[in-house]
């Protein structure tokens, strides 16, 4: 099967994508500007659970697994358990880091900077991750299940699913700014742009070239 050959090479460009995408998407939380929609639902449960950003995270990994386990078993890949076991510490890391390297106080041209950047970053990291082929995070899954579902087209279910992470964490606190516009308007054009970076990191790790195209 596809998504077990060549495993470890997969997992390893999937830790990279996932790192790397995270950078991004702390970056975005530690500027207070907004966050990705998910982002917004773990912020939510953070401050209502007094869980980590972390903690939050895993748990909403663990529920959204339980509910494709019972819907839909064949989406759960390597990657989607690897994923649910290292996003956590990576946001609890980032979240240290930037609370105490970013300035609380900052100039305007320097956030709109940051705001790019991390952009460019989530862009550059969801690529690595699509090339891995490892498997899904257990989130990404529940727009695919329900495009299988419903008749609806996969864009439609991901903007819902998207739109609800949104409703509801904003209901629990989470935070919805400029920056939750500017990534969902540039995700996708960025991570088009960006695709050639993760093609060059798999041949790096031994993935075959012809599952790169």
């Amino acid at each position: 099967m596809k998504h077990f050959s060549y495993l470890p090479q997969r997992l390893f460009v999937l830790l990279i994508g996932v790192a790397v995408t995270e950078f991004g998407s702390q970056l975005f939380v530690a500027l207070d500007v907004g966050a990705d929609p998910f982002m917004i639902l773990v912020q939510g449960v953070s401050r209502q659970t007094g869980l980590s950003y972390g903690q939050a995270s895993t748990m909403l990994m663990l529920l959204c697994l339980a509910g494709i386990f019972w819907f839909d078993r064949r989406q759960i890949h390597p990657g989607t358990i690897f994923c649910m076991f290292c996003l956590g510490p990576l946001v609890d890391f980032y979240a240290f880091l930037f609370g105490r390297l970013l300035p609380q106080q900052r100039p305007l041209p320097l956030t709109v900077l940051l705001i790019i950047l991390g952009c460019i970053i989530v862009s550059i990291g969801v690529g690595i991750s699509v090339r891995s082929d490892a498997g899904a995070c257990a989130n990404d899954l529940i727009p695919v299940i329900a495009h299988e579902r419903l008749p609806l087209a996969l864009r439609w279910t991901r903007m819902l699913w998207d739109f609800g992470c949104i409703l509801v964490g904003f209901a629990l606190g989470g935070t919805f700014g400029v920056g939750t516009v500017i990534a969902l308007t540039l995700y996708g054009p960025g991570l088009q742009f960006f695709l050639p970076v993760a093609n060059r990191l798999a041949c790096v790790v031994g993935l075959p070239q012809n599952e790169l195209n």
